[in-house]
């Protein structure tokens, strides 16, 4: 797969990180939205798992970056993924191969 190609894999799995994060707060366990968000979710990085065996996402205060691009930027306090992440400690997240849905 190429550079590129790679790196939009990684921002589309983001914004589905992002969706399922809202779908999750929004709706209770057994709604059809919160459902599929989750199965969609598990989807995107079983397929990424087909080609590569982890998927890194590094966190900064303000953005995530996938190898050394930055596929997420938000500098506003509100609705910040990496800041979410950023002001537990998360410094880094990684997905391996084998992840169950659960």
């Amino acid at each position: 797969m190429e550079v590129s190609e790679d790196i939009k894999e990684a921002k589309d799995i983001l914004q589905n990180i992002l969706k399922a994060k809202k779908s999750i707060r929004m709706y209770p366990q057994n709604n059809p939205i919160y459902i599929k968000t989750i199965e969609d979710s598990y989807q995107r990085l079983s397929s990424y798992f087909e080609y590569k065996d982890t998927f890194t996402l590094k966190i900064k205060q303000n953005s995530i970056l996938y190898d050394t691009e930055e596929i997420y930027v938000n500098p506003e306090k509100e609705d910040n993924l990496a800041l979410f992440f950023f002001k537990d400690g998360l410094r880094e997240i990684t997905f391996n191969k084998g992840l169950h849905q659960e």
